[in-house]
């Protein structure tokens, strides 16, 4: 029997993942079965299990593709040595998480919503989710105490406290531009700016 290309193991494993994007996507992450994935990427169930063998897998594998780029992006900057103020951190890492987002044929910025969800009742999904938030939640500490020590922010800065800020305003964007339709990035961005912006107190009297 020929040997199977890594070409084509790698083309079926993505079969099986756009299948299942497009199954979470349309019928929502709890309702989807295996089976389902299984008729929507047209492939044996042997084939599917051998690259996923459930739900969870599927999830991991969507979180490694996002995590991957937007993780990397953080990973760049970090590197580089560069003291980068952390609105403009966050813009860099959603600027990466829209090209994901309309990249794909499904947007799996709905996946990742759909997954924090589910993590609540499924401590499968859980062990998936939190060390992925984690490992962004981290890099963004280390942004921000960069950022600190460099004068770009107060010298009573808490790093994790401004990391944890950064990136519950990073998912909130997700949420609002899925949920509500809040999908300019820009003007998102000049929001958090003008929150952050100190003005003078009206004068007594």
């Amino acid at each position: 029997m020929p040997r199977v290309s890594e070409d084509h193991l790698t083309a079926r494993r993505e079969q099986v993942l756009l299948a299942a994007w497009a199954c979470f996507s349309r019928n929502g992450f709890h309702a989807t079965t295996m089976a389902d994935v299984i008729a929507e990427s047209g492939l044996s169930a042997g084939a599917v299990y051998r690259y996923f063998p459930g739900k969870a897998d599927l999830v991991r594998a969507t979180a490694d593709r996002a995590l991957g780029q937007v993780g990397g992006r953080l990973t760049e900057i970090l590197e580089s040595g560069e003291v980068v103020d952390p609105v403009d951190a966050l813009g860099l890492l959603l600027e990466v998480v829209e090209r994901i987002a309309t990249s794909e044929p499904t947007d799996i910025t709905r996946i990742a919503l759909m997954a924090w969800a589910e993590s609540l009742r499924a401590p499968e999904i859980h062990d998936i989710t939190r060390p992925a938030m984690s490992t962004l939640r981290d890099g963004l500490v280390q942004l921000a105490a960069r950022a600190r020590d460099a004068g770009r922010l107060p010298p009573s800065a808490d790093p994790q406290a401004v990391g944890q800020a950064t990136l519950s305003l990073g998912i909130g964007w997700i949420v609002q531009r899925l949920v509500a339709g809040v999908a300019d990035r820009d003007a998102y961005l000049a929001g958090v700016r003008a929150l952050l912006e100190r003005t003078p107190a009206p004068a007594a009297g």
